[in-house]
C-alpha cells in the first residue's frame, strides 16, 4: 500500500462543499484507494478543520469528521516534524500550516499528497495528488 496525505481541504469539501466539487472529490478519493493508496493524515488536519466547528457549536459535523477520522490512519505528532516544517517553509515557499501538512507526509515516507489548495501546485519534497475542482 502506497501512503498518501490528505490535505484540510480535501475532507472539508468532501463534507461540507459544493455537491459537483463533493463528487469530484469522492470519485477522486475512490480511484486513488482502487489504486492501493490508503490515506492519513495528521493532528494538525484535526485541528484545523475542527477549531472552527467548536467555536460554532456545530456539534453534528465535529461528531461526522471524527467518525470518519476513525477510519483515517492518524500520524503521530513529533517536534522534530515541526522543525523539519521550518525549512519546508523555505524550499518550498509555503505558509506555516501548509509547510507543517508537507512536513508530516515528509515525515512519513508519503508517496502522494492529496490536496486542491493551490499553494502546493509547485510542490517538490512530496509528489502532488492534485484534485482539480
Amino acid at each position: 500500500m502506497k501512503l498518501a496525505y490528505v490535505d484540510s481541504c480535501i475532507w472539508i469539501t468532501r463534507v461540507e462543499g459544493l455537491p459537483k466539487h463533493q463528487q469530484i472529490v469522492d470519485q477522486k478519493l475512490h480511484d486513488l484507494a482502487e489504486e492501493g493508496w490508503m490515506f492519513c493524515i495528521s493532528e494538525v488536519v484535526i485541528l484545523e478543520i475542527l477549531a472552527k466547528l467548536l467555536k460554532q457549536d456545530k456539534d453534528d459535523l465535529v461528531q461526522f469528521y471524527r467518525k470518519t477520522f476513525d477510519k483515517i490512519r492518524i500520524l503521530k505528532n513529533y517536534s522534530h516534524v515541526f522543525r523539519h516544517a521550518l525549512s519546508i517553509i523555505q524550499t518550498e515557499n509555503l505558509k506555516g500550516m501548509d509547510s507543517i501538512h508537507v512536513a508530516f507526509a515528509d515525515y512519513y515516507n508519503c508517496e502522494g499528497f492529496v490536496s486542491s489548495d493551490s499553494h502546493f501546485m509547485n510542490l517538490k519534497i512530496v509528489p502532488l495528488l492534485w484534485i482539480n475542482l
